[in-house]
């Protein structure tokens, strides 16, 4: 019986490399990694839906892979580093590197070499295992069911006693988790103004992936479920990282990976790599569910994630300060470049001289008349004026909108930590430092008061740029009309009372041509010791800027040794930079003590071995000991193209010893009557098969069948399902096996990857579902015909 086809694709480019594809299950996306290093994201009828540009122009993609529930595509690229992407349109959520230990350790030659290799999320639960009980008691998901469907019981006649321990360990865990930000407004987008967009910029660059980035996630903790990405590279690490972007450590395994498989029910997350011997080796890392899926490691993960992305909103904002300073005074720059050119060709003084002399005489020179009526005129004073009112106006902008809300977050985070690494300071619950949360305060409150002087700054100077910028434009309309005209007298007659002096000649005198929110913004692109910098030190420079006067202020500056970095905002953002890295990074290596080595085993098998699929499932023991996961790995020998081996290994999830040695079992094999060019599990007890059988009038046909896994591995012969040859012109060469309960989808790829048959493999559970009935009613009935004959 044909399978229904449910698309048919030509591609505009081929594929980068076989395993660039990723099947997103859930939305039914395929995500494939072209030649050009983009990746293009296209729905199951063909369409795209999106595209992720490469990170830079040498950029290549090494690995793609989606969340379970579709929300992320993970790409990964060639100089080492990650990007996690919106799964509905491409928005950068986060990033991250597999080289940062190297490179730390200063081996830049092994570095350069490391890739990620793939990605694997799965969420862990406990609702098909017997896992014990956690020393800290929570974890228990009896007790939490019992409380979710006899809530009332908790406080009410005092029934279900043996279940009022749970009950309160789940009312410990919904304190312990209580989020206090959720009740503040969200953060804004921040906005650009023109500046070039990085990589932060994306992120924050519309109110849509702002929300996106910090979005509470959904507390799931209560069922025992832990979300987890494994990232392997090729170094031969395999990452453990939480809510996506949180790192709990990294294991050591043998060789580099080539595929990774996990099953919700299972703490079991095999990686089989290869080695350089061309030998394979099945790693299986045991994840401490119940530590990872407690309340103390959600708190900290959720606020990890939190600081992490807080310091890049922050970090964007800065930029985005700095970029419209910049921007804000190009304009008026040019202009006073003119003309201060000119009266040092003239020799007729300084800009401020003349400038002061016209304010208090009204007498104009004839170059200042020739620079305000053709120069500067009107069009170019409006344009003047409404650079740098916008400038003073975006820059308060970011201050009161993106940065000091970012910064109550930021503190309502670090303070949380702190406070836990307080309490427990005298265990091994939490082992960090409390101080180094400290410092990450101190840095935050250095930004904070700097970001208050900033504020009174521009409300200074834009009070001072208002009365300079309105005498500027009296002065204007005094030189087109003519000085000492009577349309001139009249002009300077009626305007006069309306304008501010004392402002206007402080803007000339201090203001126009050197604004003090350079020290402030300024990125000087000098590298301060950052370990010199501290709160008090920040204030101790401030109280000086408020003690200078103005006419010396380049004197009074230099009283306090390295003011420009304490009060600017760049250097006091890579400060608290510094502090949030070295405090994360101590986080990191104590969650990374959690991990156990990894085991490892040594498949016996010819080094040119085709690997085709990896699969973890869940099964129950023979012996009624509960039930174990097993690890199965799908190979194509070279001897044959027709023979399938199949290794089965028992993951050990309830062993009580994790050092006990497992014993390699022997291969289950079988001969299939097509040459196989590709197979995958498709369900937990049946293999997909690509084959190629030869014939004589048409030279080849392209058959796609079933091959059935029972319980103890045994491969035994399904039914064919699909003639390729049907398609002309198809030729495939490999298939992608995914989808989700009731919508199972297998695509062929053929001509390097240039295009695409997808079918729906949703008929074959109905036709087993069929075949099923079909064998009951047989079997019934040769059950009657027995019983005729005995009597």
């Amino acid at each position: 019986m044909p399978l229904p086809i449910l698309s048919e694709k030509r591609l505009p480019h081929p594929i980068a490399a076989p395993e660039l594809v990723a099947y997103c299950d859930p939305h039914d996306l395929v995500a494939i990694a072209t030649p050009a290093h983009d990746v293009v994201v296209y729905r199951i009828n063909g369409n795209v839906a999106f595209t992720v540009k490469r990170r830079d122009p040498e950029a290549e993609v090494t690995a793609l892979g989606w969340k379970g529930d579709g929300g992320v595509l993970a790409v990964g690229w060639s100089d080492g580093g990650y990007g996690l992407y919106a799964g509905e349109g491409g928005k950068l959520l986060g990033r991250g590197s597999v080289r940062g230990e190297v490179e730390e350790e200063g081996d830049g030659g092994l570095g350069e070499e490391i890739v990620v290799r793939g990605f694997r999320w799965m969420r862990f639960s406990a609702g098909g295992t017997e896992r014990k009980r956690s020393d800290s008691g929570f974890g228990d998901d009896d007790s939490e069911n019992d409380l979710s469907a006899e809530g009332s019981d908790l406080f009410g006649n005092g029934k279900r006693v043996a279940d009022s321990k749970g009950s309160i360990e789940i009312l410990t865990r919904s304190i312990a988790t209580l989020d206090v930000t959720s009740v503040l407004p969200r953060l804004s987008a921040i906005p650009s103004h023109g500046m070039r967009s990085g990589a932060d910029g994306s992120r924050f660059a519309s109110q849509a992936a702002t929300d996106t980035v910090f979005e509470s996630a959904k507390d799931e903790s209560s069922d025992g479920g832990v979300d987890t990405l494994v990232i392997c590279s090729s170094d031969g690490k395999a990452h453990v990282l939480m809510d996506d972007m949180v790192k709990i450590g990294s294991c050591e395994i043998v060789g580099s990976p080539l595929l990774q498989a996990s099953h919700a029910n299972s703490g079991s997350h095999a990686i089989l790599s290869q080695t350089a011997d061309e030998q394979f080796h099945l790693n299986t890392i045991t994840l401490p569910l119940n530590t990872l899926g407690g309340p103390l490691l959600h708190v900290i993960a959720t606020n990890t994630k939190r600081i992490q992305n807080l310091l890049s909103y922050i970090a964007q904002t800065t930029h985005c300060i700095t970029h419209d300073y910049t921007t804000g005074l190009q304009y008026p720059s040019r202009l006073l470049a003119n003309i201060r050119a000119e009266f040092e060709e003239k020799q007729e003084g300084d800009l401020v001289t003349n400038l002061y002399h016209l304010a208090l005489t009204g007498m104009f020179s004839e170059t200042m008349k020739e620079w305000l009526v053709d120069i500067v005129k009107e069009t170019n004073h409006k344009r003047w004026d409404q650079a740098v009112n916008s400038m003073y106006a975006n820059i308060s902008q970011h201050l009161f909108v993106h940065l000091k809300p970012a910064l109550d977050r930021l503190s309502i985070a670090t303070t949380t930590l702190r406070g836990y690494a307080r309490y427990h300071e005298d265990s091994s619950a939490f082992e960090v430092p409390s101080e180094l949360f400290t410092k990450m305060l101190d840095g935050i409150d250095s930004i904070r008061i700097t970001s208050q002087e900033l504020l009174l700054v521009i409300m200074d100077e834009q009070r001072e740029f208002k009365a300079f910028s309105k005498w500027l434009r009296v002065m204007i309309d005094i030189g087109i009309a003519g000085p000492g005209t009577k349309s001139g007298d009249e002009t300077e007659a009626k305007e006069n009372p309306n304008l501010e002096y004392p402002l206007l000649l402080k803007y000339v005198e201090h203001t126009m041509l050197r604004s003090r929110l350079a020290r402030f913004v300024e990125d000087t692109g000098t590298s301060p010791d950052l370990w010199e910098m501290s709160y008090a030190r920040t204030c101790n420079a401030v109280g000086k800027l408020h003690e200078m006067s103005e006419h010396d202020d380049e004197v009074q500056i230099k009283d306090v040794e390295d003011a420009n970095a304490l009060v600017n905002l760049p250097a006091l953002t890579a400060y608290l930079s510094e502090n949030v890295r070295v405090a994360l990074e101590r986080v990191t290596a104590w969650q990374s003590r959690m991990l156990t080595p990894p085991t490892s085993i040594h498949i016996l098998t010819d080094p040119e071995t085709r690997v085709l699929d990896l699969q973890v499932q869940v099964q129950a023991s023979a012996d009624g000991r509960g039930p174990r996961a097993v690890t199965r790995i799908l190979l194509l020998p070279p001897e044959t193209r027709q023979d399938l081996l199949l290794y089965s290994f028992p993951s050990g999830v309830e062993t009580e010893s994790p050092n006990e040695s497992i014993i390699e079992d022997q291969p289950s094999s079988y001969r299939h009557r097509l040459d196989v060019l590709d197979a995958n599990f498709h369900s937990p007890n049946r293999i997909l098969v690509l084959g190629r059988q030869h014939t004589d009038s048409e030279g080849a046909a392209y058959l796609v069948s079933e091959v059935r896994v029972s319980a103890d591995g045994a491969l035994t012969p399904g039914p064919s399902w699909h003639d390729l040859s049907a398609h002309r012109g198809f030729l495939p060469e490999r298939m992608v096996v995914g989808g989700r309960e009731g919508k199972r989808v297998c695509l062929f790829f053929c001509n390097g990857g240039k295009m695409w048959v997808a079918l729906d493999l949703a008929a074959l559970g109905r036709s087993t579902e069929v075949d099923e009935a079909a064998e009951r009613i047989e079997v019934d009935n040769d059950d009657g015909k027995d019983d005729e004959m005995i009597e």
